[in-house]
């Protein structure tokens, strides 16, 4: 009787299966790698895409208001001047709706909008009796819809506009009368009554603007961080969205006077004289906004983008500031918004 003996795999067999098995263990590599880039490819264009998105609303939202209150013909464009006592800091800005500041071409414009928040009559009323000081309690012509707390512009052709607070309205006989005394109410009433007390004291000729009590204007700027804005009445700068590396902006311009824009510019001064005037700012009827938002993660083959980012009004070209700038993948976002409180503005 033969003897049978129990025979395993040989050893070619063992290395063919070895082979085998190492085979699809590159092949199952080479797929996840392949989904996670995939995958990151995805992730990253999302992250810019959630970014401008956020970036956009926030600017529209402001330009939707801008002009409230600030769009009576005859001082748009002052220079306007206030003091914050909170912070112990002079502050200025432009007395219309939307400014834009070119920096240049390989730079991120500014962008600063302005509204008021009265709650009432936003119409300027006249001043009936000249101010002998800076101090002097304001004397008008109508007190309607002004009430405590509420910040004042003074205007006045050839002069600065001032910003001043109400801290109190006296009953009869005074009842014409608005007080903005340097009290612990008045935030915005330095000592010397309007800030700086040289500049200012206005006659019969001026006119008082109520902006209300929680006015707005707000100066966005791209930085190393992001989208910024900063508010000119409080001095806080806040991050709106991280990620953002160019924006850029044009006003719409009605050139004809038939309330529609007709062309779009970098500067609002349409005959070329250095000075923008009332009637000129007046013509800003839309502004149109582009920006660019950068994806998180840098691509290992830094080939992720060839182009420089662009749109209607031109290329982004402060995003090739960054040396590695074709390692990551942008989304860009762009908008006309319509400067309503400037097409229903009173003539």
């Amino acid at each position: 009787m033969m003897k049978k003996h129990s025979q395993g795999f040989s050893l070619v067999e063992v290395m063919v299966g070895l082979a085998i098995g190492m085979l699809g263990m590159i092949v199952v590599m080479q797929v996840l790698s392949l989904t996670q880039a995939s995958n990151r490819t995805t992730t990253s264009g999302a992250d810019a895409q959630q970014v401008g998105a956020l970036a956009l609303y926030s600017l529209e939202r402001d330009v939707r208001q801008a002009g409230f209150g600030f769009n009576v013909p005859g001082f748009l464009g002052c220079e306007l001047k206030g003091f914050d006592k909170n912070r112990g800091e002079a502050f200025d800005f432009t007395f219309t709706p939307v400014v834009i500041t070119q920096i240049g071409a390989d730079e991120p414009d500014i962008v600063e909008i302005n509204y008021g928040s009265s709650a009432k009559l936003a119409v300027p009323t006249n001043l009936t009796q000249s101010m002998s000081d800076t101090t002097s309690t304001y004397r008008v012509a109508n007190r309607f819809g002004f009430t405590v707390g509420d910040i004042l512009v003074g205007a006045e052709s050839g002069k600065k506009c001032g910003i001043s607070q109400v801290t109190g309205l006296p009953a009869a006989p005074d009842s014409n009368a608005i007080v903005h005394a340097s009290v612990a109410s008045g935030r915005y009433n330095p000592a010397g009554g309007l800030s700086p007390a040289a500049d200012y004291t206005y006659s019969t000729n001026g006119k008082l603007y109520n902006i209300g009590p929680n006015p707005v204007s707000n100066v966005y700027t791209v930085t190393d961080r992001g989208l910024e804005v900063l508010s000119n009445f409080t001095g806080e700068i806040q991050l709106v969205a991280e990620g953002v590396v160019d924006m850029q902006a044009d006003y719409g311009v009605d050139t004809n006077n038939d309330n529609a824009v007709d062309t779009y510019l970098t500067d609002p001064d349409t005959n070329g004289d250095g000075t923008i005037t009332d009637v000129e700012w007046g013509k800003v009827l839309s502004i149109r906004l582009g920006i660019v938002a950068r994806s998180r993660n840098r691509e290992a083959g830094c080939d992720a983008t060839t182009t420089l980012p662009s749109w209607v009004g031109g290329t982004f070209n402060a995003v090739e500031k960054d040396s590695d700038w074709q390692c990551y993948r942008y989304r860009v976002f762009e908008t006309t918004s319509v400067l309503r409180n400037m097409v229903w503005r009173p003539l």
